[in-house]
């Protein structure tokens, strides 16, 4: 855990909360759900030791300082909190990393603004092209509905959290250890503020399971699409993503590993994004 948080804002008060390591090339590091930026330390101190700034900013609603009362969570305008953050640090452009729903917002991002982004890894998290419409994915996802829902935040709280030890379980079977238990540890310390409880699960509540224009299309950048082999994401899914995305993509298939897959195989993950930063 960084011992200090760096914060940017943008002119209307949109604040953003990240930890900051290294120089170089700019590679944003986005956490999901459930999850904080902490699990990205590791990744980023090799990152840094690449020649790279890896910035792992707290996704909008996950700290209290992130929130804006009224400001949206769908799909578009999480897409653009990423190129407002670009905007807050006054970049132009960086390669972005996203796992889970830090995914989604990435290929949002891509989507509006690919002149802003220099390649992507998505973790995790196919592009919505390629997720079939069928009774075996609506069961795989089915905590999108349970937290939707008025009473989903008394049900992720209640038995300290009992929720999330049973979506780690899961959606990461073979994932245990410390570096494991760390993870779920900083989720719960996270959400214990009820202000970032809410704000982790309006994202759920801001999903719309209408098409988004902005992620109907295949964003045309290079990417490195990353997935586990018994992941809720069929392996194949993150597979036609990498196809699909632009010139020299690439994709990883952790065997073994779940909806962790950068974290159950980080060695290999870390190994093999550094690759890829570097050919781009």
């Amino acid at each position: 855990m960084p011992e200090t948080w760096s914060r940017a804002s943008t002119p209307d008060g949109q604040e953003f909360v990240f930890a900051d390591s290294g120089s170089g090339p700019l590679v944003v590091l986005y956490h999901g759900f459930p999850d904080t930026p902490d699990g990205w330390d590791g990744i980023a101190a090799q990152l840094a030791a690449a020649g790279y700034r890896a910035v792992r900013p707290y996704l909008r609603g996950y700290h209290p300082d992130t929130i804006v009362p009224g400001r949206p969570y769908d799909a578009v305008t999480n897409g653009q909190d990423v190129i407002r953050f670009l905007d807050a640090l006054g970049e132009n452009d960086a390669f972005l990393v996203g796992h889970d729903w830090g995914a989604t917002g990435v290929y949002s991002a891509t989507s509006q603004a690919p002149d802003r982004v220099r390649g992507i890894c998505p973790i995790a998290i196919p592009h919505t092209k390629f997720l079939e419409r069928n009774l075996s994915t609506l069961i795989r996802v089915r905590h999108f509905f349970a937290l939707k829902l008025p009473w989903a935040e008394s049900s992720v709280k209640r038995g300290n959290f009992a929720y999330l030890d049973t979506l780690y379980k899961r959606w990461a079977p073979n994932w245990s250890g410390p570096v494991r238990d760390e993870s779920l540890a900083a989720a719960k310390r996270c959400f214990s503020d009820d202000r970032c409880l809410t704000g982790a699960i309006d994202w759920y509540r801001g999903l719309s399971f209408k098409p988004v224009p902005e992620l109907v299309k295949v964003p045309d950048v290079r990417g490195f699409a990353v997935g586990g082999s018994v992941d809720i994401a069929p392996p194949e899914a993150i597979r036609q993503t990498a196809v699909a995305l632009g010139e020299g993509s690439d994709v990883m298939i952790a065997e073994g590993a779940g909806h962790w897959p950068h974290r159950e195989a980080e060695e290999e993950f870390t190994r093999r994004l550094i690759a890829f930063l570097g050919d781009g």
